[in-house]
């Protein structure tokens, strides 16, 4: 079985590309996960952590993936280290996606006299993740705004989109879509941000009724 891939010009003409994947496609995601096993995970566990000073951790989903270290240093060698390796496979990483950002105990004061306000956060899968230090030091995760805000205007959208229909499909239709939300974004410490995605559905609900 084949799939036709295709491909957009500037001036918004069609034709078929024999080169690449689909965005999107099944296939694109099978390629990620075998490139990356290879040239990432096992390399990482392999030949990397071996050589560092401290402890560090690869969280990786697809194409998408974080990697903490306990020291800066371990970081920037890694860094330059990546780069050539994801190289050998004719891979990048994209520069506006890829950073070090400081997290831990001591972040929130530091970047006070770094003359910030609050530490960076890390933008990971739809969620922010920002250090919270209450009684203990822990990664605190919220849904990304701009994700929260897509959320909100499908959700919109499909609201006016069945305001005709029965009161009963209305419900079903409403909750099929805000369970599939709270299943992905239910994480612990996010409770704010779902609670604000059903009091705006709930809002707008009755303006539609």
């Amino acid at each position: 079985m084949t799939r036709q891939n295709f491909a957009t010009e500037p001036d918004g003409a069609v034709h078929p590309n024999d080169e690449g994947t689909p965005q999107g496609g099944s296939i694109s995601v099978l390629m990620s996960n075998l490139f990356l096993h290879y040239g990432l995970d096992l390399w990482f566990e392999r030949a990397v952590k071996v050589r560092l000073r401290g402890e560090a951790r690869l969280v990786r989903y697809i194409d998408d993936f974080v990697i903490c270290f306990q020291y800066r240093e371990d970081a920037h060698r890694v860094q330059k280290a990546l780069r050539l390796r994801l190289g050998k496979f004719g891979l990048t990483l994209e520069p506006t996606k890829t950073n070090l950002v400081e997290f831990g105990r001591f972040t929130q004061r530091r970047a006070g006299k770094r003359g910030r306000r609050r530490p960076e956060t890390i933008y990971f899968l739809g969620l922010t993740l920002c250090c919270v230090t209450e009684s203990n030091f822990k990664v605190g995760m919220r849904t990304e705004n701009s994700r929260l805000k897509r959320s909100l205007l499908s959700l919109q959208e499909l609201m006016r989109r069945i305001r005709h229909y029965k009161f009963s499909d209305q419900v079903a239709e409403i909750n099929r879509v805000l369970r599939g939300h709270y299943a992905y974004y239910g994480v612990a410490g996010n409770l704010r941000s779902l609670i604000k995605m059903y009091q705006v559905v709930e809002r707008y609900w009755r303006r539609m009724l």
